[in-house]
């Protein structure tokens, strides 16, 4: 699927060694739920698991450039609910150079018409209120505050309230 300057493509085992790298950039780690690293081993392992959506109750995609192909982050749906049609959304622009260009919001439009191409309905993300960046993207896309979760805490033994926004798909 193609975005302007960016298109999202599905995952694949090529893709293993750039998402262990993101993966285990401790500077993602504070806007992720990742503590520590992971293998490469991990990585091959949920890539293999991505390709039943059904089971995995999960997907992702690589955000790539449309001038060259090449990754520069990745999109997530996660905690798949096939059920009541809703999951969790994630985003990652890997390289500072890259952020701050609307990638991210391209990216998250791509992500809401291939949620509704999984009939997912809702869609659903955490975010640091400290991050002002995503704060911003959601808001922009029309995901609306629905609450706060307990304040997790930083590096610095400061708590960083976490801001719970969602979003109702159309057709």
């Amino acid at each position: 699927m193609i975005k302007d300057e960016i298109y999202i493509r599905p995952v694949n085992h090529a893709d293993a060694e750039l998402i262990l790298d993101w993966e285990n950039n401790e500077e993602n780690w504070s806007v992720s739920e990742n503590d520590s690293p992971y293998s490469i081993g991990d990585i091959i392992v949920l890539i293999g698991e991505l390709k039943n959506v059904l089971k995995a109750k999960q997907a992702r995609w690589m955000i790539c450039l449309t001038e060259n192909g090449k990754p520069i982050g990745n999109v997530d749906l996660t905690e798949i609910n096939f059920n009541d049609h809703c999951c969790s959304i994630g985003i990652l622009i890997a390289n500072r150079v890259n952020r701050r260009k609307g990638y991210a919001l391209k990216a998250l439009q791509l992500i809401e018409s291939e949620a509704l191409r999984l009939n997912l309905r809702k869609m659903r993300c955490t975010v640091h209120s400290d991050n002002r960046s995503s704060v911003d993207l959601f808001l922009k896309k029309d995901y609306i505050k629905i609450g706060i979760e307990n304040p997790s805490s930083s590096e610095e033994d400061d708590y960083i309230e976490i801001i719970i926004f969602e979003k109702c798909l159309k057709k």
